[in-house]
């Protein structure tokens, strides 16, 4: 099996997952302050109406595909972990290409096809069924993409294993 990856690398792969820590904690409050905050803020004062409850939904609605990218950000962090760590590095690159694509083609396919509609079910009028948004589509197809690319990598992982084996 060969090297993992140098003790530079290594400690710079941790000092990434540490700054992606920070990074994280500090989107996923924003996050939640953004979305969240005044839904929170309007519960606190009248409880949970109809109105409040519509609120909240779409907030939510709209939270998701951001909550996606998060966690693609969290998959890159777990691939820097697993380079800090000493993990071999076409495994763990074919494992996060695999989750970080999958993870951005989702996020990007929900904002374009469901926020709309889900939109319109808590009482909102988008005016569309498809929010085309030229960002989204890239990130879908870059998603998608990613996903690919992992399956190609662990089909040559594969390939040069069995090679090694033979030699």
């Amino acid at each position: 099996m060969p090297a993992p990856l140098p003790a530079p690398l290594r400690a710079r792969s941790a000092r990434l997952a540490r700054a992606l820590d920070i990074l994280l904690a500090g989107l996923a409050l924003l996050l939640l302050a953004e979305r969240f905050g005044a839904v929170a803020a309007a519960i606190g004062r009248s409880g949970f109406e109809a109105t409040t409850l519509a609120q909240a939904g779409r907030q939510l609605a709209v939270a998701v595909p951001e909550g996606c990218y998060l966690m693609a950000l969290a998959w890159v962090r777990v691939a820097l972990a697993g380079f800090a760590r000493g993990a071999f590095h076409t495994p763990v690159i074919a494992t996060a290409l695999h989750r970080v694509g999958f993870m951005l083609a989702f996020g990007a396919a929900f904002a374009l096809f469901a926020v709309p509609t889900l939109l319109r079910w808590f009482g909102s009028d988008p005016g569309y069924a498809i929010a085309y948004d030229i960002g989204s589509a890239v990130l879908c197809a870059l998603g998608a993409s990613l996903a690919l690319v992992a399956q190609v990598l662990e089909r040559a992982a594969a390939m040069q294993a069995e090679l090694d084996g033979i030699f």
